[in-house]
């Protein structure tokens, strides 16, 4: 029995230490992978979108488990007041220039993106009760806008311009990515981190076995999360960029102000954005920043080479230096 106990405190002692080893390999593992993907990913942004360049997943899984992810985040956020009366109404409203808006960034879509429509043969716009503002979309080209996003009171400019940056998500081919990043990591996760099969003939021993079993199946999923989170969070902010780029392609074709749209979203001020601060919201102000870049940077492509020496037509008798004049 002596002997018995010490084999079986050695077994358990050896179990433990082989798990902490695999917990630690596993956890640098993932976010070295987490890396390497973005850097794949960060190459991948270069190419053209009319490019009919596949996923590492299937488009038709991709797109599967791009809703499925849509709908539990949605699931998450908080619902909107029903409505009553004359509000009903002023939702009803809301929904059709939604629709009608949408139609008209579909065909520009297809218009400026030609082969678009192999991949995603339609876009599908609805608006769901959710209190904040705020868009989701899946792979397969279906939109969504939060019912919160009416308190802001946009303009068609404007509401064109958020309904046209979620579908630069589905355009950009951004679910088909994502959804390949954390499929893959989820696989270097569970080859990595195998199943502990220690087999001995005490029962303490099997015992420790079946114990380090969960918790290593618990630590591989709890890493596998956290590489996707790493390598998503490094995926976003360039994204989102892309995602507006393509919005302000969708609506130079629809002949849309992008000034006017630039000014409109610069909500910092507005008491209803700055009581309802989510990540949606603040997402929102990084891509109006990056409007009004392309705004100075149209401002500055027009302007003369040399500004100082250019004067126009004498008024009163003295020539009227530009520069002065502004």
């Amino acid at each position: 029995m002596i002997i018995n106990s010490h084999i079986d405190g050695y077994f358990l002692k050896e179990i433990i230490l082989s798990s902490k080893k695999q917990i630690s390999l596993l956890i640098i593992s993932q976010l070295i992978c987490a890396n390497a993907l973005m850097v794949n990913v960060a190459h991948a942004d270069d190419k053209k979108l009319d490019e009919n360049t596949s996923g590492i997943v299937p488009e038709g899984i991709s797109n599967a488990v791009s809703d499925m992810d849509m709908q539990v985040r949605l699931a998450a956020k908080p619902n909107a007041a029903p409505c009553f009366a004359e509000n009903c109404i002023i939702n009803q409203d809301f929904d059709a220039r939604v629709q009608q808006l949408g139609g008209h960034l579909s065909e520009a879509a297809y218009v400026v993106y030609p082969n678009l429509k192999k991949r995603v043969p339609s876009f599908v716009f609805s608006v769901v009760d959710k209190k904040d503002p705020g868009t989701a979309s899946n792979g397969g080209g279906k939109v969504v806008l939060f019912r919160g996003l009416q308190q802001l009171e946009l303009t068609d400019d404007a509401l064109s311009f958020i309904i046209a940056r979620e579908m630069g998500h589905v355009i950009g081919k951004h679910h088909n990515k994502n959804t390949s990043t954390k499929l893959i990591i989820s696989a270097l996760a569970s080859m990595l981190f195998p199943a502990v099969g220690i087999i001995g003939a005490s029962s303490a021993a099997t015992q420790a076995t079946t114990a380090t079993t969960l918790l290593t199946s618990a630590a591989s999923t709890a890493t596998s999360m956290l590489g996707s989170e790493v390598a998503l969070a490094k995926m976003k902010p360039s994204q989102l960029i892309e995602s507006d780029d393509i919005a302000i392609n969708l609506l130079a074709n629809q002949a849309w102000n992008i000034r006017s749209v630039a000014s409109i979203l610069h909500l910092d001020d507005d008491p209803e954005v700055k009581s309802t601060q989510n990540n949606w919201i603040q997402d929102l102000q990084v891509s109006s920043a990056h409007l009004q870049t392309v705004v100075d940077n149209e401002d500055l492509a027009v302007l003369p080479l040399d500004i100082e020496s250019v004067s126009v037509a004498e008024e009163g008798g003295e020539p009227i230096d530009v520069q002065a004049a502004q």
